[in-house]
This record gives C-alpha cells, structure tokens and sequence, in this order.
C-alpha cells in the first residue's frame, strides 16, 4: 500500500495577481490545500497511515498534522487559534497559517486577506533564495505562557516495562508516581490543566502520549510533557534517580542502554505506525527545536535538583540526554523520569513504599512548579 502521495501545479506561479478563495468551516476560516497548489507553485505530500502532511517549496517546507493547532515550518514551530482540518479527503488549514505559508514562500508578494479571497499581488522580483528566507522566525511564534501539563505515566496494559524480582511491574509504580505529581500540582498550581495520558492500567503508544499532548497547543498556550518511569539494569548495585531530555547524541552508552529498554515498547505497537520512528522527514521536521531543547535541559534541571533535595536515600544520577522516541514528537519543554531501579534490592523496596514515593513525586512536582515560574516570568518580561 502507498503510504503517501504527491501533486503539483505551477499554473499561475508567475502570476502578478492571484486570488485564492477562503472557506467557513464550522464557523472558521480556511484556505484548501487544493485551492492554495492549483494558484501556486506548492507541491505537498499526506501520509495516510501517520495522518500527517507535508508542504514544500524550493528547499523550505511546513509539516502539519489535521487536529492541532500547531505546524513546523523548516524546523521552527507555530501555534495557531485552531486546527488544521481534513474534511472529506480535503485538508483544510487556518487562514493564520495559510498566510504564514505564503508570506514566507512568497516574499514578493503582498499577501492581503478579504473575505471571501486571499490576495498575492506581486510587488517585486524574487531577490532571496528559499531557504534563507525560511531560517527567520515566523509570524505567530511567541513562546507563550505555560497553561497546562501532560503527566504520562510510563507503559501500561500490555506492556509491563521493567519486572524487578518478586514480580515488580513498573507500569504499576509509574501510575502511582504519576497520580501523586498530579495531586501535588492540583494543589500548588490553581487554573493550570493537569492532564494525564492515562489514568488506568491501558496500553498507550508512544506516538499516541506525545500527540495528546500536542493537541492541547495553540495560539496563546504552551505546556509541558512529563513522562514517569523507573529504571532496570543487568547490574544489581545500580541504583539512583535521573532526569533525561530528548537528543540524538546519549550522554554515555548508560544513557543508551536506557533509551533502548523504553524504546523497546515498539514492537507492541502496530507495524504500520513503527513507521513514525524510522521517519527521517518526520525526525527533521518534527524533533525539537534548539529552544525547545534548551528549555527541556532547564526542565530536567530544575526537577533533578528539586528531586535531589527530598531524596537522601539513594543518590542523584544527574541530568542526560538520550532518544527517547516518547519524547520525540513533544513540540514543548519535554523530560522523561527514571525514579529509580527496580533491579536492585533496597531501592526496589523503597519505590514500592507510598512515603518514598510521595517523596520523588513532590520533587517532580516542585521542579515542574519552579521552572513555570521561570519560565514565564521571562515571558511576561519579553511581551
């Protein structure tokens, strides 16, 4: 089966007037896809089994997904007030977005916007090559305040995660920490949404964790992806806390090794979407920016540390970096948790206690708290 396909028409590209027509959807404004290629030199792709699509135009591209309120356009993100569409076999994308698209596209245009029509006049000659113009920063990317978070209690269902002795399932500590970070957040964080990926012993994929999450962003609204796991080793005397965010280059081969046992949650999932992970366009498009890694590093830093003030029982594993695939697709500030392993016997017995438990839980959600603050603190300060 093709997974995608592709059209382009190049019509009126070099046309000095072009005027494409604007739809109502459900109360909205959009732009077709179709009518945008059939007026312009666009060429797109849509890949079914991913429910994703693709817009180039010489070397810049935008990546979009029908249901959120976001797109990548050549690596940096945008948030829109609502959500691409796709009605029927036809995409549908916010007039925010469509104008985006062309005024970056199209530098020698005007882009001018009068229902029922969006206008290109032409007013100049093409005088930057594509690429250039696609590094500046868009229209409508202001890094907004913080309003929710995703809580994503590791594994579950079918997929147990790591066993320690005695029968010790992780998906089981994992719920029980998550629960717990969002009791302690509910009480510190008063109009902030707390959402959990799951709330019962259900199996979530990976792909599935980051999209919820995804789905909460638009205009105006940013968050944070929280994901709670312990941690498993061949070697019975390894034991301690750490607080990964997402990169292609590990830390060490340890930060490896852990990357791979939560990655091995894959060959659970369906064969058609393992696809999303060998992706090399959905990794380019979609991997986090350099600010969004920045402000993930400030993430597992603020919550390691806050971990490490409760927690004098076993010592603290750092901040690392690995390619955690959960993580992959969060376009926000993104962590995993490792609040311990299972496989070594004193630790083990402690994550199994509700006070030792209450205790990383606090330190997550202090570390969470803490960064908000900061962060937008430094929002505020740039509006």
């Amino acid at each position: 089966m093709i997974a995608a396909w592709m059209y382009t028409l190049n019509v009126y590209a070099d046309s000095p007037h072009l005027k494409i027509p604007i739809q109502k959807y459900e109360g909205k404004h959009y732009i077709s896809l179709h009518d945008l290629q059939r007026n312009t030199s666009l060429e797109s792709t849509y890949d079914f089994i991913l429910q994703r699509g693709k817009i180039y135009h010489g070397n810049s591209y935008v990546v979009y997904q029908p249901g959120l309120s976001i797109a990548v356009i050549n690596g940096t993100l945008i948030r829109m007030d609502y959500s691409v569409k796709r009605v029927k076999g036809e995409v549908l994308l916010p007039l925010q977005l469509s104008e985006n698209v062309l005024s970056r596209f199209y530098p020698a245009y005007r882009i001018s916007m009068k229902y029922p029509f969006i206008s290109m006049i032409k007013t100049r000659q093409e005088q930057r090559d594509p690429l250039e113009k696609g590094r500046e920063i868009p229209r409508h990317t202001s890094k907004d305040a913080i309003k929710f978070i995703i809580i994503d209690a590791g594994h579950g269902g079918k997929d147990p995660g790591a066993i320690g002795k005695g029968n010790v399932r992780e998906k089981v500590i994992n719920l029980k920490l998550a629960r717990m970070v969002r009791s302690e957040l509910g009480r510190r964080l008063k109009g902030t949404r707390i959402i959990m990926t799951r709330n019962s012993d259900k199996f979530i994929e990976l792909g599935k964790r980051t999209e919820i999450a995804n789905r909460q962003l638009k205009n105006g609204v940013n968050g944070v992806f929280v994901s709670i796991h312990v941690n498993a080793s061949v070697s019975h005397k390894i034991s301690g806390f750490e607080t990964y965010f997402l990169s292609q280059n590990p830390t060490n081969e340890e930060a490896r090794a852990t990357a791979a046992l939560e990655n091995n949650v894959v060959i659970l999932e369906d064969e058609k979407r393992r696809k999303q992970y060998k992706d090399a366009d959905f990794i380019e498009a979609l991997m986090i920016t350099t600010q969004i890694q920045k402000e993930s590093s400030m993430l597992a830093e603020s919550i390691q540390k806050h971990m490490d003030n409760l927690v004098w029982e076993f010592k603290s594993r750092g901040v690392k970096k690995a390619d955690f695939f959960v993580l992959r697709g969060a376009l926000m500030p993104s962590v995993l948790v490792e609040a311990g392993y299972v496989t070594h016997r004193k630790e083990r017995s402690y994550l199994l206690k509700s006070s030792y438990q209450k205790k990383i839980a606090r330190g997550i959600a202090q570390g969470i708290v803490n960064f908000i603050d900061t962060y937008n603190r430094e929002i505020i300060k740039e509006k």
